[in-house]
């Protein structure tokens, strides 16, 4: 899996990354700690990018980075860490409310694009 984070804290990025670890190979790309240097991101061409999102911010950003990249699967974070909101084309959008480790790894461990 190839694996890029924007503005994702670094200890719940090191947390995610060991996890999901266990379950597949993982290939950092990047870890971009501004959005602006996520213009690059198309360039990449990750599996998965994952976004920590601000504070009282929507995950509507997936839709953006997704439409970057269209092949791949944006999962954004919600600020306290609780939430994750999956985006994949063709515009589907999959919201885990209270997500626990095993549900996020679920989630990112099937990052392959579909035939």
């Amino acid at each position: 899996m190839r694996l890029v984070t924007i503005t994702l804290p670094p200890l719940l990025r090191d947390i995610i990354t060991a996890l999901v670890r266990d379950h597949a190979p993982v290939s950092i790309l990047t870890q971009f700690t501004s959005r602006r240097a996520a213009v690059r991101l198309a360039l990449l061409a990750p599996d998965v990018v994952i976004v920590g999102l601000r504070l009282g911010e929507s995950d509507a950003i997936g839709r953006k980075y997704l439409a970057q990249i269209p092949a791949a699967k944006i999962v954004a974070i919600s600020s306290d860490g609780r939430n994750a909101f999956v985006h994949q084309a063709p515009s589907r959008r999959t919201v885990l409310r209270g997500v626990s480790p095993q549900a996020l790894v679920d989630a990112l461990v099937d990052s392959k694009p579909q035939a």
